[in-house]
């Protein structure tokens, strides 16, 4: 046998071998965990941009074994756990050779307060869409799918409908059955014909450890404002921060690692020899964040607040943006964007383990590549994640020195060495045609500014108009209304800001103020594709038919707008019951967008109302391979069928925490599009809500009984249910009807008319949280009037919600002596109650009683949560008060042990001590001063004096960082 036939038959013998592979299995069962549960849903709404979802309050400090349904992804070489009760989160995912978590396993479920909502748990991955920070569903069920497909890999799809922006996101997490990753794949999709706010990041988990290496390439890192600060070495105290071991300085650190062109990032334990990677395409996925909680006891006491045994985590988020941008953000280059109307995303990341390559160097969906030079060695390295029988190529400048088969299994580490005198700089390797390529000359630098134009004007038309954009983006509506009125101010005829504020007018359901500035802006450009749009979508809504379908038909012109336009044009023409037009733009609609679920959707309609069932078959398939959890898709295969079995494959899919308002969602899109008997069907299939009651009233123009009616936890929060609502007053003047109208106008920023609607309700409600809602939204009235409704809700509901918004009125308001009455028998009944605790220490503050508010705090322990600091503060205050009151008695030694203890930082106060330098004590050294001169101890006097000028340099400093 030559050796070419040996090779062919080598070859042919490894592909009959992966060929060969099993097939990756996926199944359910339940697990039981250690966990400390989250419970105590607050009933009174949030009046933030967080609404129409409500928090839950409560958190435990002991731990129950806790039954959790489980996922699990199988194949070879990684096991992959997620769990669909908690948000879909994947809770581990395991290298199985050496039975090694290459994502954080958490072992225990500890929900602590972190979220938006409230409860969170640390470790694996989690999926986040939505406004900011953590999804609204982190910690509660998501509808989920699993499948096993015809190329042996196994899926299971997770997703949920996002109240805040009324999109829908999946995930898919995909497990190939000869592959050591597993990928996700985000489908992610706007069934509104307006703009959304667009967020969203994955955030993975790895242990922290002291020889843990950040493979973050990048030369700076930009904050969560906009700023930017060096990357990898700080400037600042010249430590290279990309080693954990490094960042012990400061506070927590959020790192968007930014400045080269990279697609992939990850973690690298050197003492052990593996770690973590994730890879993406650029245009996927640009944004790289990096968080740790500090190294310091403030971050290192999260430690056991999230898990038991398995130690401190770190993040490594990816990113559709730069950075995870705050308001302040909008005065950098780093802006907040929107969602267009009906415009679907989606991007697939790849996720997996890394053995013995001392480090990584470059990383792809074929494995994680190293190369090190030394003593002359040049030694390589590369872990591969599938199958590989193809030649690795090393070059010094263009001369070859080194070419070798590579022929190994999934995490087969290959390496090799060899000595030679090369120059590293000039070094590149090549994988095969092409897989993976390594160039050390190559220039990935960006050239992308960082910085906005010190001369530009915020306060110009343009730089208002940008400010109120992004608060848009933020659902910071209110906010946004401000900055857009005042660009208008500064110029009527700034066309970008009357559209903007045309979509802000017709968001806020006042649609004649919103149509006269459409047509201001087209009157300035009569085709402007925006105001087009917003013209048409306007007019639709007051039912002129004939200018809402002009205004879209202009829009289509601009590519930017024209698949939404078309699907607002088959919309109105289905309602016009021309199918042979709705379709043809529905199908338009999927020319310049083909992932158009809603044309889709529309499509779909329209073959069934023509009794085509095999067009229709072929859509609904297009929509269920595309979102498997499609709702609609699988309702209409109920509608088809009308048997048990599509009814339960509908109802079966739809599993989240709030399942009502996926039922709701469906049925009024099913109504937005002229389909009034199908509304009807999916809310008579839907769980008892107080909307679909009104729904379902006003459907069959009947009356509602309301003292069945149980309103707690009710939100509603969708135009049209306000324009439903209204309709409803009409019948029946009852207080819940005005409530809730009262609530979307609130979220709409018409205060006027929800206050007038509240105020018509007088006081006949029976249900606390309407009176604790008035008053909330009354703030700015008469403290009399606040009171009043403060007092009626406690009266309702003695429940401590009620107690503790008593008492804050109390305080705000200076009666600090009401409140010390109202809160010491409940504290007294419920010593372990840590909000109520944090409360009543302040109200003893406030009455000047030191020692009493000393001693509560002595023996409080707080669960913590993420950012607080009021018990270390209420803490502080009373050593230092009670070290006043014994200076001014002239108790100084007494004096001194109080500033002593006010130095100290207790953590059964749920705060972990700063670094020294970030701890401002020149209250405490100039109390200390004071006694030291009453006791004629000049020496420790002028000591004290000199750490007030050293601390106050510390402090100025610990703003760099």
């Amino acid at each position: 046998m030559n050796k070419y036939s040996f090779i062919f038959f080598a070859v042919s013998f490894f592909s009959i071998c992966v060929s060969a592979q099993n097939n990756a299995t996926v199944k359910e069962y339940k697990k039981s965990f250690p966990t400390y549960d989250f419970s105590d849903p607050n009933p009174i709404p949030l009046l933030t941009q967080v609404y129409p979802y409500f928090r839950y309050d409560g958190f435990s400090n002991k731990a129950i074994n806790k039954e959790w349904k489980v996922v699990e992804l199988s194949n070879e070489y990684i096991t992959v756990l997620i769990l669909p009760e908690i948000g879909g989160k994947i809770w581990a995912a395991i290298e199985k050779k050496n039975d090694r978590p290459f994502l954080y396993y958490n072992h225990v479920i500890k929900f602590r307060d972190v979220a938006m909502r409230g409860p969170w748990t640390s470790g694996g991955l989690e999926s986040n869409f939505g406004i900011i920070g953590h999804t609204p569903n982190c910690a509660t069920p998501v509808d989920y799918t699993i499948k096993t497909n015809a190329d042996g890999s196994v899926s299971c799809i997770i997703g949920v409908l996002d109240l805040l922006t009324r999109t829908n996101w999946r995930v898919e997490i995909n497990l190939p059955k000869d592959k050591a990753y597993f990928t996700t794949q985000a489908f992610w999709y706007n069934t509104t014909p307006t703009e959304q706010p667009y967020y969203h990041w994955m955030n993975s988990a790895l242990k922290a450890s002291d020889d843990l290496e950040f493979i973050y390439p990048g030369n700076k890192y930009l904050g969560h404002n906009g700023e930017y600060a060096s990357w990898p070495v700080n400037e600042t105290n010249g430590k290279e921060i990309s080693w954990y071991k490094n960042n012990d300085f400061g506070h927590y650190k959020s790192y968007h690692v930014f400045g080269k062109y990279t697609n992939f990032f990850g973690g690298y334990f050197h003492n052990e020899d593996d770690g973590t990677i994730r890879y993406s395409s650029h245009d996927d996925k640009p944004g790289k964040k990096l968080w740790i909680w500090g190294l310091s006891r403030q971050g290192m006491i999260w430690e056991q607040m999230l898990t038991d045994n398995d130690g401190q985590y770190v993040e490594l988020q990816s990113g559709r943006l730069f950075n995870q941008n705050t308001d302040l953000s909008t005065y950098t280059p780093f802006k907040h964007t929107d969602f267009e109307p009906y415009a679907t995303d989606t991007w697939k990341e790849y996720w997996y383990p890394v053995e013995h390559t001392k480090g990584v160097l470059k990383a792809n969906e074929y494995g994680a590549f190293n190369m090190l030079y030394n003593d002359s060695w040049l030694k390589i390295y590369f872990s591969p994640t599938q199958s590989i029988n193809d030649s690795l190529i090393i070059k010094d400048a263009d001369k070859i020195v080194y070419a070798k088969l590579v022929h190994v299994n999934p995490l087969q580490t290959f390496a090799d060495s060899i000595q030679i005198n090369i120059d590293e700089k000039k070094l590149a390797a090549t994988l095969g045609k092409n897989k993976l390529v390594y160039n050390a000359e190559e220039n990935d630098d960006l050239q992308r500014p960082v910085e906005t134009p010190k001369d530009f004007d915020w306060n110009s038309a343009y730089g208002l108009y940008l400010q109120g954009r992004d608060l848009m983006d933020m659902k910071l509506y209110a906010k946004a209304e401000t900055k857009l009125d005042s660009s208008l101010q500064k110029d009527h005829n700034f066309l970008p800001g009357l559209t903007q504020m045309a979509k802000l007018m017709y968001r806020n359901m006042r649609y004649d103020e919103a149509l006269q500035l459409a047509k201001r802006s087209l009157s300035i450009n009569t085709e402007d594709a925006e105001a087009n749009y917003y013209y048409g979508l306007i007019n639709a809504q007051l039912n002129n038919i004939s200018d809402a379908k002009d205004g879209f038909d202009i829009a289509t012109l601009t590519p930017a707008y024209r698949s939404a336009a078309y699907t607002q044009l088959a919309t109105i023409y289905l309602k016009e019951n021309n199918n042979d037009k709705a379709l043809m733009y529905a199908q338009k609609a999927m020319i310049n967008n083909a992932y158009n679920i809603a044309a889709l959707q529309l499509q779909a309609i329209i073959y069934r109302k023509e009794n085509n069932k095999q067009n229709a078959d072929k859509i609904l398939d297009t929509l269920l391979s595309l979102d498997a959890l499609n709702h609609f898709a699988l309702f209409e295969k109920y509608l088809w069928n009308n048997d048990d079995k599509t009814k339960l494959q509908f109802t079966s899919t739809i599993q989240n925490e709030l399942p009502a308002e996926t039922y709701t969602e469906l049925a009024i899109w099913y109504y937005n599009n002229g389909c009034v008997d199908e509304a009807k069907k999916v809310f008579e299939l839907s769980p008892a809500s107080v909307t679909t009651m009104y729904w379902l009233s006003f459907l069959n123009n009947s009356t509602i009984n309301f003292d069945t009616i149980n309103p707690a936890f009710s939100f509603p929060f969708r135009s049209e249910t306000a324009n439903i609502i209204q309709q409803l007053l009409k019948k029946q003047d009852n207080w819940l009807l005005k409530f809730h109208l009262a609530l979307i106008y609130h979220d709409r920023n018409r205060i006027a008319e929800a206050k007038q609607l509240l105020l018509s309700c007088g006081n006949q409600p029976n249900f606390a949280p309407f009176y604790a809602t008035r008053a909330a939204i009354f703030s700015d009235s008469s403290e009399d009037f606040i009171s009043s409704d403060l007092k009626k809700a406690f009266a309702l509901d003695n429940s401590w919600r009620y107690r503790k918004l008593l008492a804050e009125f109390y305080i705000t308001y200076q009666h600090s002596d009401s409140a010390l009455q109202l809160m010491q028998l409940y504290v007294k009944q419920h010593p372990n109650d840590y909000v109520m605790g944090m409360l009543y220490a302040k109200i003893l503050l406030l009455n000047h009683q030191y020692a009493a508010a000393d001693k509560l705090l002595t023996n409080l322990t707080i669960i913590p949560f993420e950012g607080a600091t009021l018990s270390h503060e209420l803490y502080r205050q009373a050593k230092l008060m009670e070290s006043v009151d014994a200076l001014k008695n002239k108790k100084n030694n007494q004096s001194l042990k109080f500033i002593q203890e006010a130095k100290q930082w207790p953590e059964n106060l749920g705060i972990g001590k700063p670094y020294d330098a970030d701890i401002d004590v020149r209250l405490e050294d100039w109390i200390a001063y004071k006694n030291y001169k009453a006791l004629s101890k000049t020496s420790l006097a002028n000591q004290m004096l000199d750490s007030i000028i050293t601390n106050s340099k510390q402090v100025s400093d610990a703003d760099k960082y």
